[in-house]
């Protein structure tokens, strides 16, 4: 990741003005912020992205050579070290004039062999540039003059260094499953994602986009990378006038189909709504693990039977959810959130499930025995599966005659698949092929 970037250090006397540059350079390209791992605390650093190009900018100590004795020897020896791991280096000098300091980090320098950007720090008004022909005589022909804290040149100084270094964009860490949470306007999305964000304080980072866009964030939680994106409430179709809301829509189904597990956030004051089962068909058209969170449970009066009456009362409106795990939360309060997001990791991992080929024809065997459906055996022969994919499990399945194998004989494999595998929750994608030639034969 951060290492990978080429490396530019700023080094110069102490009090030149350095960390004024350093912190200035970060705010105007609006750094993307890493520590750079391996370093003592008196080397810091983050990255720069200028333009198309990134890199680790680092902050040294002042390294006033004649004097070391001042300053620790292992930081002097650990800067220097570190110097020679730079793609580059700018070397900060102060108006009005060099000091015999800096000839002796220019000699530094020069036995380094690497890029160096001279750089003239202070030079806060016009007349200040009339000193520039001293700097000349330290033998550099290219100097920029800046102020720090005007924040004067700074965009020059940048092009100066992104001009001697290796392009190269900032690697991404792979999350290691991404989450989408959809649900009606208002059913409490954006604030489950700042429970989310709350619950580890571990952000990786923040793309946001429009208010009616969706927002990712990432997070660790139990050890995972988590890619969560927060999308724009979704109304039904016939609802959504405005054309923003039709790209809105748009984006909320394009982040159900990219990620790996859905959390359905229902609102418990409104109960499932006819929205609510138009965006679960989305999440089973998309062929996604989905959990029903059941938001704002704390404003509801309840007893030892409200949650099972309210599991119910969803069963009856969407009797398909009896396949999904059903779980109340607060995003408010922070209720369940934890076991929220257990419960997304548990999803994820048996939905990861890698069936070996042998166990999973006995399986089918054994689905075939306790549950014979209506025309497989007579009509429609099963031969063998086998898997071909994960998240979720993913089956070609050899017929005799796929043209039989209906949405219901779909629907009666799916169903037992998950009971016999212990993959409650997670959809069976099956995709139906003939078998060709007489002798061919089942996999062991």
């Amino acid at each position: 990741m951060a290492g990978k970037l080429p490396i530019v250090a700023i080094i110069g006397r102490q009090n030149v003005g350095k960390s004024t540059l350093f912190n200035a350079l970060i705010r105007s390209k609006k750094a993307i912020v890493d520590p750079y791992p391996g370093l003592t605390r008196d080397i810091i650093s983050c990255v720069v992205t200028a333009g198309e190009s990134s890199f680790v900018l680092a902050d040294t100590p002042g390294l006033d050579i004649a004097s070391s004795a001042e300053l620790s020897q292992s930081i002097v020896q650990k800067t220097k070290e570190f110097l020679h791991e730079c793609a580059a280096v700018v070397l900060l000098l102060e108006n009005p004039l060099p000091a015999p300091f800096d000839l002796d980090l220019i000699e530094l320098l020069r036995k380094l062999e690497r890029p160096v950007i001279v750089a003239v720090n202070k030079m806060d008004t016009i007349e200040d540039l009339a000193n520039m022909p001293h700097f000349y005589e330290v033998g550099f022909n290219d100097i920029v003059p800046i102020s720090a804290e005007k924040r004067r040149n700074l965009d020059l100084l940048l092009d100066k260094v992104t001009a001697v270094i290796p392009r190269r964009a900032p690697a991404e860490e792979t999350p290691d499953l991404r989450v989408a949470i959809v649900g009606r306007p208002n059913s409490g999305k954006s604030t489950l994602l700042n429970a989310f964000m709350g619950y580890e304080r571990a952000l990786v980072s923040d793309i946001p986009g429009t208010t009616r866009d969706a927002v990712d964030e990432r997070f660790r939680f139990q050890g995972k990378l988590i890619a969560i994106s927060d999308t724009a409430g979704i109304r039904r179709k016939s609802r959504i006038t405005e054309r923003v809301e039709y790209f809105s829509l748009d984006r909320a189904l394009g982040s159900i189909r990219a990620s790996d597990i859905v959390v359905h956030l229902v609102d418990a004051e409104q109960g499932l709504t006819e929205t609510d089962k138009k965006i679960s068909d989305e999440i089973m058209k998309a062929m996604k693990p989905v959990i029903i969170a059941i938001n704002k449970w704390d404003v509801i009066e309840k007893d030892h039977t409200t949650f099972n009456a309210m599991k119910d009362r969803i069963h009856f409106k969407f009797y398909k959810a009896a396949d999904f795990p059903i779980i109340s939360v607060s995003a408010r309060d922070r209720l369940r959130i934890h076991k929220l997001m257990e419960t997304v990791i548990d999803l994820y991992e048996r939905s990861s499930l890698h069936i070996e080929t042998g166990r999973l024809n006995r399986t089918l065997e054994t689905i075939l025995k306790k549950h014979r459906p209506p025309k497989v055996g007579s009509t429609l022969k099963v031969y063998y599966a086998t898997q071909t994919g994960t998240c979720p499990p993913q089956l070609v399945m050899f017929v005799n005659r796929p043209e039989l194998f209906t949405k219901d004989i779909h629907r009666f494999f799916e169903k037992r698949l998950q009971e016999e595998l212990a993959i409650p929750g997670v959809p069976v994608i099956i995709r139906v092929q003939e078998r060709t030639g007489r002798k061919a034969k089942k996999p062991s």
